[in-house]
């Protein structure tokens, strides 16, 4: 229903219709000459009343005598609210916000409200017939009783007017209106969350009594960083902007919706007792409400492995730091491993283990430490949860070298002859991807006896040779020595360390290392 006139948009009955629409069709060419404007005079300094849009009608010595319609003080209209009482003739008082005229032995809080929306939405029109309607209204809400538009006093009055048949129109109408939408209004906004860069859809919603759209107010919605939004709500009471989503964090978006009818009456009451009491027309308010939406923006974060080189069965861990949230938030640490070179150390397939911990604000994290059980390069992949504001953030790198321990043993036979080419089974474990391993083959000794050799503990070489295992790990045979002297002798073993393991020795005078040469 548009407000300025009240008609055609809500019919009381299917047969009303279309005389509503021909009298509202009608309205906007009303000869407005029929409106007095003999001015009120008031006492000095006091706000004086003049005559505004209406129909004169019989004077009876009170207030709902004489005209029909609204009076203006200044540039407020204002409508009688004490038909009772004698003619205003010494000024109102400023105005004042009543919610419950109840308290003042007046009209319940109901009618209170619904005859403060009919001076919102109505009274501020200037038109004759509207202006006599809003007159019938007030005093059918307010008053009640034989004023009612029903009744001898409110049926009489109306007969006064230009057009009685429109004048009552346009009150029914404007009461069934008033007995639906009369209250406060309610603002709800809601708005979708947004990553940076993408889009913040506002979706601002306004509603009557009994939760009633509230179609074609004017709205304003506003959003950090961006053009405010103006919009008219539609039918359903709603209306919708969009933002550019340009700051991270917890934005406000907020929705300004004006020309919001009134459920309170801004009552100007007499200066003298015993005169009229009347109250403000076209009264409107301007209804805030907001909401915070979140704009998620990206994490950064850099990984540090700690420590970068450490053997089997040590603690291995990772160092994340990360920026972008003070949020308490989970990170996840996976160490995928092992691969036979850095450059191939990748965070793919099943990890080795996991670990966890909790980040809050910007800083450098340390999580807990995980031992590998393999020589080889590992990779440590990390993942940051995301939070209402900052986006996920996964992170691969770190690379961390273990090396292993690795054992070299040996069995030889246990005499050989003089002047014999002798060679023994050295065997080699524990190198990782089979690579290549550089050792020395030693013979120790001779010894005059096994009392000597066991004193003297692999402190006397014979003779020593260097050998290459292509293949790492395995038993195989050594290199001979060609054995020159009679005497008591050990055999040892070693192997050097490689990129990715620790270097070992055959243990001195262990079974199967001792020989003698008769």
């Amino acid at each position: 229903m548009p407000e300025n006139p009240p008609a055609a948009a809500l019919a009381w009955r299917p047969p009303l219709i279309l005389a509503l629409l021909l009298v509202a069709a009608c309205l906007l060419t009303v000869d407005q000459r029929s409106a007095g404007a003999t001015p009120v005079v008031a006492s000095s300094g006091e706000d004086s009343a003049h005559r505004w849009s209406g129909y004169r009608i019989p004077r009876n010595g009170h207030a709902d005598g004489g005209w029909m319609g609204g009076y203006k003080i200044g540039d407020t209209p204002i409508f009688v609210v004490t038909p009772t009482r004698r003619p205003n003739r010494g000024g109102y008082q400023a105005a004042q916000v009543v919610a419950d005229l109840d308290r003042s032995r007046g009209a319940s809080r109901r009618a209170t409200a619904r005859a403060a929306w009919v001076l919102s939405k109505y009274g501020g029109y200037k038109d004759a017939l509207q202006a006599a309607a809003v007159d019938a209204v007030v005093y059918h809400l307010l008053v009640g009783g034989r004023w009612r538009i029903d009744h001898h006093r409110g049926t009489a009055r109306i007969g006064h007017s230009g057009d009685p048949a429109t004048v009552r129109s346009y009150a029914r109408i404007m009461l069934e209106q008033s007995r639906k939408l009369a209250g406060v209004y309610r603002v709800t906004v809601t708005a979708t969350g947004a990553d940076l860069g993408g889009t913040i859809e506002a979706t601002v919603k306004v509603t009557a009594r009994h939760d009633r759209p509230a179609a074609g107010l004017p709205v304003a919605v506003s959003a950090p960083g961006a053009a405010t939004v103006h919009a008219v709500t539609g039918d359903d009471g709603r209306t919708v902007a969009h933002f550019p989503a340009t700051q991270q964090g917890w934005q406000d978006v907020t929705a300004s919706v004006g020309q919001v009818p009134e459920h309170r009456l801004h009552l100007r009451r007499p200066v003298k007792r015993g005169q009229a009491a009347a109250a403000e027309a076209g009264v409107r308010r301007t209804v805030d409400a907001s909401v915070l939406t979140a704009v998620r923006g990206p994490q950064t974060m850099s990984l540090q492995a700690t420590p970068e080189n450490l053997v089997v069965g040590g603690p291995a861990a990772v160092t994340a730091s990360i920026a972008g949230d003070g949020s308490p938030r989970a990170a996840t640490a996976a160490l995928h491993g092992p691969f036979g070179s850095a450059s191939a150390a990748v965070c793919s397939g099943s990890p080795v283990g996991t670990t966890t911990t909790t980040v809050t604000g910007d800083a450098s994290y340390p999580l807990p430490a995980l031992a590998p059980s393999a020589g080889g390069y590992y990779a440590w992949r990390v993942t940051v949860d995301g939070t209402a504001t900052t986006m996920p953030v996964t992170a691969c790198g770190a690379v961390t070298k273990v090396r292993a321990p690795t054992t070299t043993t040996i069995l030889s036979q246990p005499t050989a002859t003089l002047g014999e080419n002798v060679a023994v089974q050295v065997t080699v474990s524990g190198i990782p991807f089979q690579g290549s391993v550089h050792g020395t083959l030693t013979l120790y000794g001779p010894y005059t006896s096994d009392t000597e050799r066991q004193q003297q503990r692999c402190a006397r070489i014979a003779q020593a040779v260097p050998f290459l295992r292509t293949q790492g790990n395995g038993t195989f045979p050594s290199p001979s020595i060609s054995l020159m002297e009679s005497g008591y002798y050990a055999w040892g073993a070693s192997i050097s360390s490689g990129d990715l393991w620790l270097g070992s020795s055959s243990p001195c005078l262990a079974p199967g290392t001792l020989m003698t040469v008769p």
